[in-house]
């Protein structure tokens, strides 16, 4: 390319192009026999020139289907840089076909438009050729699903309206991933909020991807955060499942159906009857969804019970020498008076920090609250903080009173409480000790077949 047109180009100066035209008619003629990889049309486009691109495609309207080195047209060029004008003199030159025009890496102008979020440009171009905006890319992607990629949230939402609803739910990429599963895999609790307004999106929110996995399942093998919290807290109010929880489709609706009944009938037995044998059978199945749910409650809880055994640790009951001519200063009171009680209550007190830490532990983890293990510890930890509260409790009331007197009011609740929470935690013990030898007994008897069949 000659040089004066080249930096012609770049600055925009007409006068230039009109003189370099005036000397030489075929300069731009000979564009395309340079080694450049730009045209002068692609450098105009970019730099949102309007009248240099005019005068460009008046004299030589061939520009404009003149591909780069990654396949970019003019138009590519200017959708990615938002120029709105460029993009409508580009189009009635070159047609409404050029909206379909793929780069390199499959990518239309629309979707440089997208990834830069050039609303403008995007309203003129789907206006142009609604129908390539609903085009899949090669590597299975709906233009959606780039919006998502790159998180430009309003793009999505004007390029969602070529769509409605049935069809926004069953757009899925190579992998499986529908609109939701990308936008709980990027984070974007927006994006999430918004899809979920729809409601066939939030209707098939439990759907696989390819790996099997549904949004919330996906949203495990992100790193814990407060966004993942949101997230996850936004997901389970929408009633997304995960996979494990979610009933197999593969068999007509009518032959499970079927199948049930005549397991029925056959099988009269199979059906728990009794209060113990619904109790037993909650306990094996139930999912465990309802204290996802509360998991950031249940933080905040954790929380709030670690900084008040702190703060009580820092200030005892009794309180603590501010006069030197009464006792050192900082030392409780209750250690001039009697040592063991404040011991006790030190020792109480940093049981009840120590398991509401256990707590948050579990909680922060990550491990999937549904898990039975996990559920026997968080039970057991808030129990026993239950006990040594109403113990400490008691122990302070006593210590208060003239000769370590208790209302027979008082100590009867507290008692009675105290035998509730043992109640609890011996029955959620028993349960798990049951569940936990027959999953061994299970796994043993499946490796024995094994064995046998090995044989």
């Amino acid at each position: 390319m000659d040089r004066n047109l080249f930096e012609a180009s770049l600055t925009g100066n007409v006068q230039v192009l009109n003189a370099l035209l005036q000397e030489d008619d075929f300069i731009l003629d000979r564009v395309s026999l340079t080694c450049f990889n730009e045209t002068p049309l692609d450098i105009a486009a970019m730099r949102g020139h309007l009248d240099f691109v005019r005068i460009l495609l008046s004299k030589k309207p061939s520009l404009a289907m003149s591909l780069d080195s990654q396949r970019r047209t003019a138009l590519h060029l200017a959708s990615a840089q938002g120029h709105v004008e460029i993009v409508r003199e580009l189009l009635y030159v070159m047609g409404s076909e050029a909206c379909g025009f793929r780069d390199q890496d499959g990518r239309t102008p629309l979707h440089l438009a997208a990834m830069n979020e050039q609303l403008e440009v995007i309203k003129v171009l789907i206006q142009t050729k609604p129908d390539f905006g609903r085009e899949i890319q090669e590597n299975g992607e709906s233009i959606l699903h780039t919006c998502i990629s790159y998180n430009r949230f309003e793009a999505l939402k004007l390029l969602s309206q070529l769509w409605n609803e049935d069809d926004l739910a069953k757009l899925t990429d190579g992998n499986g991933n529908t609109l939701l599963h990308r936008a709980v895999l990027q984070k974007q609790i927006q994006t999430v909020k918004y899809l979920l307004q729809k409601s066939s999106i939030k209707e098939t929110g439990s759907v696989v991807n390819g790996h099997g996995l549904t949004a919330l399942d996906v949203l495990d093998h992100r790193p814990r955060d407060l966004g993942t919290l949101e997230i996850q807290s936004v997901l389970m109010e929408a009633n997304i499942l995960r996979a494990k929880d979610v009933r197999p489709h593969s068999r007509p609706f009518q032959a499970s159906i079927e199948s049930k009944y005549s397991q029925n009938v056959t099988n009269p037995e199979s059906k728990p009857r009794g209060c113990m044998s619904r109790l037993w059978n909650w306990y094996l199945n139930d999912n465990g969804n309802w204290l996802e749910k509360q998991r950031g409650i249940l933080i905040v809880a954790g929380v709030v019970v670690v900084t008040g055994s702190f703060y009580t640790a820092l200030h005892p009951p009794g309180g603590t020498f501010s006069d030197p001519n009464n006792g050192p200063l900082g030392n409780a009171v209750q250690t001039e008076v009697v040592m063991d009680n404040f011991s006790t209550f030190l020792i109480q007190n940093t049981i009840i920090m120590v398991l509401s830490m256990l707590i948050l532990l579990v909680l922060l983890s990550g491990i999937p609250l549904r898990n039975k293990l996990c559920l026997w510890v968080l039970n057991l930890a808030t129990l026993c903080i239950m006990i040594f509260v109403i113990i400490t409790y008691l122990q302070e009331i006593a210590w208060m009173s003239p000769d370590t007197y208790i209302n027979p009011t008082t100590m009867i609740m507290c008692l009675a409480w105290i035998l509730l929470c043992l109640l609890f935690a011996f029955i959620h013990t028993i349960f798990f000790v049951i569940w936990a030898i027959k999953i061994t007994w299970k796994s043993s008897r499946t490796t024995r077949n094994k064995n046998s069949v090995g044989l």
